[in-house]
């Protein structure tokens, strides 16, 4: 493979359908998502079939909403579509259709791990036409809050990211990832969704979460984790999976080297559209 990724590329999309199930943490609902081919040129959408109602996963139908990127319009939405855009990405899928009967995309184990297994299941293919990269020729600077993030232009893409925590037991981690020559399920796909027991308190207390548990999410609690972790910097290496699952509300891949401190899911959709305004 050559040191520089190609500005077009083909489009793929899903092979057939799989689907998963699982247990939607901000609603408390049992959750079936299915996830299937779409035609060349159509992108990803993202379907709610308990109401009929099917949105584009881009940033104009990004919402605001806490702790996640949402999917949908005033009036209805599906949560949690970071990992399920992150496993899109790193399979270079531009076209398919997802498919839920509830609003949010179950969290699972908390990584994308599951995701890229129904991914596999369904398999790839190659559909008519290409995609068009995005590859920023300035740099992009989004910064503030003690929160930064660059863009800067690079000839693939790659990804940086350093987290500082308060809590001891997460503390400083810095994590780097290079698809060139790093695979997205050794090295950032198994990294679990991480909250320390306090945060995961105050959001059950303000209604926001419905169903978080140890067995969806990573909890830190004062003096242990409760799971092991795979890797010594995994939460970083979360960041990075959650920023990449952001940017691809894109719609087109991105070559650029992108760089993160202490930022969330806001951040990152906000720096989506300054991307998109200096490549205009």
């Amino acid at each position: 493979m050559g040191s520089e990724q190609p500005l077009r590329q083909p489009r793929r999309t899903l092979a057939s359908q799989s689907s998963i199930e699982g247990l939607g943490v901000r609603s408390g609902r049992r959750i079936r998502m299915a996830i299937g081919p779409a035609p060349a040129g159509s992108g990803i959408s993202i379907e709610r079939t308990d109401i009929g109602r099917k949105w584009p996963a881009d940033l104009e139908h990004a919402l605001p909403m806490p702790a996640c990127s949402s999917i949908g319009d005033a009036t209805d939405r599906v949560d949690f579509v970071e990992h399920l855009m992150a496993v899109l990405w790193a399979e270079s899928i531009t076209d398919a259709l997802v498919a839920l009967d509830g609003p949010e995309v179950p969290l699972l184990d908390g990584s994308a791990a599951p995701l890229l297994e129904a991914v596999h299941q369904a398999g790839v293919a190659e559909g008519a036409g290409e995609v068009q990269a995005l590859r920023p020729r300035e740099p992009v600077f989004s910064i503030g809050d003690e929160r930064v993030l660059a863009v800067l232009p690079a000839a693939g893409p790659r990804f940086s990211y350093s987290l500082v925590h308060s809590h001891e037991l997460i503390g400083h981690q810095v994590a780097e990832f290079d698809p060139l020559h790093d695979a997205f399920a050794d090295a950032l796909a198994p990294a679990r969704t991480f909250a320390t027991f306090g945060e995961l308190e105050a959001l059950q207390e303000a209604g926001m979460i419905a169903a978080g548990s140890e067995e969806n999410c990573l909890v830190v609690y004062d003096d242990h984790y409760s799971g092991e972790l795979f890797a010594g910097n995994a939460m970083a290496r979360h960041k990075i999976t959650d920023l990449i699952g952001d940017l691809y509300l894109l719609g087109r891949p991105l070559c650029a080297h992108v760089i993160g401190y202490r930022t969330g899911h806001a951040d990152n959709r906000a720096l989506a559209r300054m991307i998109l305004d200096t490549c205009a």
